[in-house]
């Protein structure tokens, strides 16, 4: 091969090394966020996130949202993550258990005083790091937790007083402590798959639910309910899950721009959340519901049923996790009562 030829075949090959190394540099990132509900706070939050870290990379990462489980049951969503086959999944922490039994440590009932007052706790600078490095050893990287609702009760008959509960079979979670939750009221907690109460009222495997009052009204429980009793005996939190095979791909800067979106939105969320609530409430009453609240009196029995919970079932959990986090959680729910 002469000098000329040599040379230009040197240059022909660098040209296309840099076009190629170009095209990979500017390739966007994507980005696939699933959650199980829609048409709510954690839907709007999952849009804004998007939105706001395709806004701070520059269009480098395409984030896109799949609302209502598209992208597969929980289970599946999270064994995703852990994969790197999904980057992002929202949801009440709760769902994680199977990942660690310590994420349920933030349902605990009785603690919190408001919405805010909870949201406050959770990210208290003692407990937040603590709790978000829970799934860390599993593939998953949690930034960003908020307050999406208090918990509310959804049944077939009314609910206005705590006797009120004696007899019913109420869908929980399957978890001890949501069990318990209900009976101490003299109710029989029943573990169901969300997606499943509704068919299940209206075959009367059970009397009725304890969730979220914005989720429930979204998934047509005033179909088959027609009382709600707004209790917020406890409050359901959200967190933002992510892939850490997937983090580990991306530059520092988009990784550091993925985790400080999603954890700088939560307070906007969280706010969000709480004033959605009326909406739904509304929402409930045009549907035909009877909305009801305890009296002062029945609350305040209400929650004293709730608070000796906490300690009862985590302060000797046989998860080293759970007996670590919860007094720290305590500790902060006093620190951040403003009351």
């Amino acid at each position: 091969m002469t000098s000329t030829l040599r040379k230009f075949a040197l240059t022909s090959a660098s040209i296309a090394a840099s076009f190629g190394f170009a095209s990979i540099a500017s390739a966007q990132i994507d980005m696939k966020i699933g959650y199980p509900t829609t048409a709510d706070p954690q839907h709007d939050y999952a849009v804004k996130f998007v939105a706001e870290v395709n806004k701070r990379t520059n269009g480098k990462i395409k984030g896109r949202v799949f609302p209502t489980s598209q992208l597969g049951k929980i289970p599946r969503q999270i064994e995703s993550i852990q994969l790197g086959s999904q980057e992002g999944f929202f949801a009440p922490p709760g769902f994680l258990q199977g990942v660690n039994k310590a994420f349920q440590v933030a349902d605990v009932p009785g603690l919190f005083a408001d919405h805010q007052h909870a949201h406050r706790s959770l990210n208290d600078p003692s407990f937040k790091p603590l709790f978000s490095a829970l799934g860390e050893n599993k593939g998953i990287t949690i930034s960003g937790v908020w307050i999406y609702d208090g918990a509310s009760y959804m049944a077939t008959k009314p609910i206005g007083k705590i006797a009120d509960f004696r007899g019913l079979k109420i869908r929980v979670l399957a978890t001890e402590i949501e069990r318990l939750s209900v009976a101490t009221l003299g109710a029989t907690g029943v573990p169901i798959p969300f997606t499943e109460v509704v068919p299940s009222i209206q075959r009367k495997v059970v009397d009725g639910a304890r969730t979220s009052l914005v989720v429930a009204g979204k998934a047509k429980f005033p179909t088959v309910t027609n009382n709600l009793t707004i209790t917020n005996g406890y409050y359901i939190p959200c967190i933002s899950a992510f892939s850490k095979v997937w983090l580990s791909k991306l530059s520092k800067e988009h990784r550091a721009i993925v985790l400080d979106t999603a954890d700088e939105l939560s307070n906007w969320a969280s706010a969000r959340s709480e004033s959605f609530v009326s909406k739904m409430i509304a929402e409930w009453k045009k549907s035909g519901a009877k909305v009801a609240y305890f009296s002062d009196a029945e609350q305040k029995d209400y929650m004293s049923r709730l608070k000796p919970l906490g300690d009862k079932v985590f302060s000797n959990h046989k998860n080293a996790d759970i007996r670590r986090l919860y007094p720290i959680l305590k500790a902060a729910a006093v620190r951040q009562d403003v009351r």
